[in-house]
């Protein structure tokens, strides 16, 4: 029996699995404000952060602004 290939929608699910155990991680060490900050750094727009911390996008995009302002 072949074994079959993953196909890029297999490898997405993949990397938001990986992504939320990777942000639950770092909710116990750090704050949600520095991880949006780090996330934004990666050009991760609002709602990708929102859902990998899942929280709201609102949420988020009031971090970024008050991050913008410091």
């Amino acid at each position: 029996m072949a074994k079959a290939e993953a196909t890029l929608s297999d490898l997405l699910v993949q990397l938001q699995i990986a992504n939320r155990l990777s942000a639950v991680q770092l909710k116990s060490s750090m704050k949600q404000n520095e991880i949006i900050a780090i996330l934004a750094s990666t050009n991760a727009t609002p709602k990708e952060i929102a859902d990998v911390l899942d929280t709201s996008e609102g949420t988020v995009r009031s971090a970024l602004n008050r991050l913008k302002a410091k």
